[in-house]
Formats: structure tokens, sequence, C-alpha cells
């Protein structure tokens, strides 16, 4: 499964909301954005109704692994 692509704002309140910071902290454009923002990422099931972040939330910042299998190229 893929992470779903996010917007700036939306990756910095994540990442606030994972590093126990205030979710709207740092971010431009005042409350409605704020609640937008907010709103999106608990449709995308990224944050919880008590502003936490999901375990589906915290994968968005896990370092992707290599693929180490070796297959032959096809070319």
């Amino acid at each position: 499964m893929s992470t779903p692509r996010l917007s700036p704002a939306m990756r910095n309140m994540l990442r606030n909301a994972i590093d126990g910071k205030r979710i709207g902290q740092g971010l431009a454009g005042g409350p409605l954005k704020i609640t937008a923002t907010r709103r999106a990422l608990e449709a995308r099931g990224l944050l919880d109704a008590e502003l936490k972040p999901t375990d589906a939330g915290r994968t968005v910042f896990t370092p992707k692994q290599p693929n180490t299998s070796k297959e032959a190229s096809t070319c």
C-alpha cells in the first residue's frame, strides 16, 4: 500500500502531532486553514479524533526499506 500524497501543510501538521507539538504550530493561514488541514488528515486516517497520529500517520515518516531482491533485469 502506498502512502497518500500530502500537502506541505498536512505534512507539517502530522509531523507536529508526531513530535508532540501543537498541531497548528508554524502553519500559516489561520484557524480555518488549520481546521481544514486537520479534517483532511482525519479523513485519510492519519490522525484520530483526539488529534494523535495513527499507525498509518507514523508510517508516512518512516524510511522506506531498499529492495534487496536480486531479480534479473528484463532489459
